[in-house]
């Protein structure tokens, strides 16, 4: 079975890669990164042969802890898991979910993170390897470890996808975990600074403090037992070699547990009977056209639909962790929390580029009632500006009023206007560029692939350069304003707004005549998942 799945997973790998260039070129792309990573750490790993063992374990277990938590949150927050070989698919066959465990695990070693850290964990065989006790506890260690990180992500993130057959539960999830990531960066934000402000005679004390809390971690049990060895401390290492193993038992057991479910309620795509509802106070907001009506429903996806709740959630993210973060700094720095919510301005057209991609085949609407590419293009920024528009005014307020730094409001606004009409209007155009395949609203929102891969961050990179480029002008003027004259701050005000008019405009023509000519293509390229 071990063989039968391996080899599947290379099949599929292969007939995908065959089939869309950018696959191959990301794979290229994610596998040079990954040398270059690997590579990295072992010439860390190699330096640390020449530091004592205390040192060397001060750095490894805090490092390959951090890498087991990092499997653990990506999985969930960023890149998903790969479902090449999707446990659902052996619904319908005579197989028993703890036949199909062990050739997951392995399948699960076959790609680019799996691989990586394989090699990571071999690495830290080269840094004890000074006896051979050492380096066969350290051979232990890194296998226990591997296990542990797979089988982690595997078990957590089918738990949450079969935890998420609702779409309120999906919402409520999105949301949290999105909270989660914005608690990582403002936690690792303030113990930087903590760690920067203690004195450098006192960093060591700080560094074997946290090695033993990282140690005595679920997520450090198995990487610690090669740094038990080298102090002596034989009852630690037998303590946490007994863990770990427990850990990774307990874990197999677990997601055996969790593949039983899915082999006979398969969390598939399909999320229930709709209805339709009268026209009401949505639909009043829009122009009764082609463009209001794509509005009307962007806007309806955007409060049902789990992908755009996630994308919302991870939206306001990154202001409350900049406004966090500069607020545990001094008062000086505290007024330029007004500027706060020009971040947010600046990302908004990322989720606009990828609007588009949402629908998957439901885009076939489009061809099918004549809707004009220009149509389509107004409709989504329209239903996006109805959504962020008043956001964006409340959160200027709410940073006004926390800061103090009223001066510095116009230039604020005016940046943001640039920003997030200019945004939107690279990503009317960039939306008609690029498209790809996403998960369905019905699918796990945990598989792999529902970040687009290269074309994805092609599209984002594109988006936010443009963006850039829009929000110069009132750059320029801000910076005046506060390091020349102050009247320039306020001229950034229209200049801003003006800017990103004319650029909204400009994407949304453009975009929409794309469109008008390649609209088989992309239902083609959006449908791909489906096929």
């Amino acid at each position: 079975m071990v063989a039968l799945l391996v080899g599947l997973k290379l099949t599929l790998l292969r007939n995908s890669l065959r089939r869309s260039t950018w696959r191959t070129v990301g794979l290229v792309l994610a596998a040079v990164y990954a040398l270059g990573v690997v590579a990295a750490v072992y010439a860390g790993l190699v330096a640390l042969r020449w530091t004592s063992t205390a040192t060397t374990g001060q750095v490894t277990v805090p490092v390959y802890a951090g890498l087991t938590l990092g499997w653990l949150m990506l999985s969930l927050l960023v890149f998903g898991v790969d479902e090449t070989v999707d446990p659902a698919r052996f619904a319908l066959l005579p197989v028993r979910a703890r036949d199909l465990v062990p050739g997951l695990l392995a399948a699960a070693l076959v790609g680019v993170p799996g691989v990586a850290t394989a090699l990571v964990a071999l690495g830290l065989v080269v840094t004890w390897a000074r006896t051979p006790v050492l380096a066969v506890a350290a051979l232990v260690a890194a296998v226990l470890g591997t296990l542990t990180c797979v089988l982690l992500s595997r078990t957590a993130t089918s738990a949450f996808a079969a935890f998420l057959s609702s779409r309120r539960f999906r919402d409520v999830a999105a949301v949290l975990l999105a909270l989660v990531g914005a608690f990582v960066g403002v936690g690792a934000n303030l113990l930087g600074r903590a760690a920067s402000a203690q004195d450098p005679a006192a960093l060591p004390g700080l560094l074997a403090g946290v090695a033993a809390v990282a140690a005595w971690s679920p997520f450090g049990w198995a990487w610690a037992v090669p740094a038990d060895v080298a102090r002596g401390a034989w009852g630690s290492a037998a303590a946490h070699l007994v863990l770990a193993a427990a850990l990774v038992l307990g874990l197999g057991a677990a997601w055996t547990r969790v593949l039983g479910r899915r082999l006979v309620e398969p969390t598939l795509g399909g999320t229930g009977g709709g209805r339709v509802v009268a026209a009401g106070r949505i639909e009043r907001l829009f122009p009764a056209d082609a463009a209001g009506a794509v509005a009307v429903r962007c806007l309806r996806y955007w409060r049902r639909d789990p992908r755009h709740v996630t994308l919302l959630a991870s939206y306001l993210i990154a202001p409350v962790v900049l406004v966090v973060t500069l607020g545990a700094g001094s008062a000086d720095v505290t007024t330029f929390t007004v500027f706060a919510p020009c971040v947010l301005a600046f990302v908004v057209g990322t989720g606009l580029a990828q609007d588009l991609c949402f629908d998957g085949s439901a885009v076939w609407t489009h061809l099918s009632a004549g809707v004009a590419g220009v149509d389509d293009r107004r409709g989504r920024v329209l239903a996006t500006l109805a959504l962020f528009g008043p956001l964006m005014v409340v959160v200027h307020l709410l940073t006004a009023l926390l800061s103090g730094g009223w001066a510095f409001v116009p230039a604020a606004v005016g940046l943001s206007a640039a920003l997030a009409l200019g945004g939107l209007g690279v990503g009317a155009w960039v939306g008609a560029v690029w498209q790809w395949p996403t998960p369905s609203p019905g699918d796990s929102p945990f598989q792999r692939g529902s970040s687009g891969g290269l074309p994805a961050l092609a599209s984002a990179g594109a988006v936010l350069l443009g963006t850039t480029l829009a929000g110069l002008p009132p750059l320029a003027l801000l910076l005046g304003g506060l390091f020349w004259r102050p009247w320039l701050g306020w001229v950034a005000l229209p200049v801003g707004v003006l800017v990103g008019v004319v650029v909204l405009r400009v994407g949304i023509v453009r975009g929409g005549r794309l469109l008008d000519r390649k609209w088989p293509e992309v239902l083609s390229a959006v449908s791909e998942r489906a096929a």
